[in-house]
């Protein structure tokens, strides 16, 4: 159970209440501030822009709040295992993410296809100049972006709502649709493919984690989606229009 639903912390502030002001900030200033488009207009380069955006996105929405749990908590390593920071169920985890891979590599292909899909991702085309550089912004990609959208929906506001409101089959159903019609907004102005499978993407990631216990499944599958979706979209244009380039200037 999340202690922080129960007991009172310091002065009137529970820590409940605390996570969702941090995060009510948070998106706040992501959507404004340190907005990517905000933030190109600034520095130009995409891939700079690109990384400072992830760096953002992990700061206010992982490890600020994460500061905050420490500060606020008694038991910090238990607030953070009952908001899915655990292996949870790790076989049917492990089963999920297998299930899943034939169907990723089929959607990630198929959006691949997709020309707004094309003019959207990679978010840094500087980063498909090369293939080192390539796999550098993957990896920060992973770890300062999906780790902290995985914490956030369907860890924050999965658990603590579910918490709130009860563990009835209704009381499970409400927070996943809650965290995933957020996570739905979030995606306004993003490829309209995008937009329409990420409702309902963000009820099956809700319940994998739920299910699992655990947000780890959910950050590996959703992480390896947009990998591939990159991946496909620089083999096929941007490695590609390498190659001629190579002949043309050879």
């Amino acid at each position: 159970m999340l202690s922080f639903l129960k007991d009172g912390v310091k002065n009137y502030l529970t820590l409940y209440s605390l996570l969702f002001l941090i995060y009510a900030a948070g998106f706040a200033l992501i959507s404004s501030l340190f907005n990517y488009k905000s933030l190109l207009k600034k520095y130009k380069d995409d891939l700079k822009v690109s990384i400072r955006y992830f760096a953002y996105f992990s700061l206010f929405l992982l490890l600020i709040p994460v500061i905050g749990i420490f500060l606020y908590s008694p038991h910090p390593l238990e607030i953070l295992k009952n908001l899915g920071f655990q292996p949870g169920n790790f076989r049917l985890g492990l089963i999920l993410i297998l299930i899943s891979i034939p169907i990723l590599v089929f959607a990630a292909y198929i959006s691949s296809n997709d020309q707004n899909f094309k003019r959207y991702y990679p978010l840094s085309k500087n980063a498909c100049r090369s293939l080192k550089i390539f796999v550098v912004y993957e990896i920060s990609y992973v770890l300062m972006y999906y780790i902290a959208w995985e914490f956030t929906f369907r860890g924050f506001f999965l658990f603590s709502i579910v918490e709130m409101i009860g563990h009835s089959r209704s009381g499970i159903l409400i927070a996943i649709l809650i965290q995933a019609i957020i996570s739905t907004v979030y995606h306004l102005g993003h490829p309209d493919l995008e937009i329409l499978s990420a409702l309902f993407g963000g009820i099956i990631f809700g319940i994998v984690a739920y299910t699992t216990k655990s947000i780890l499944y959910t950050i590996v599958i959703h992480a390896f989606l947009g990998i591939l979706i990159d991946t496909f979209l620089y083999v096929r244009y941007y490695k590609k229009k390498e190659r001629l380039e190579n002949i043309l200037f050879q």
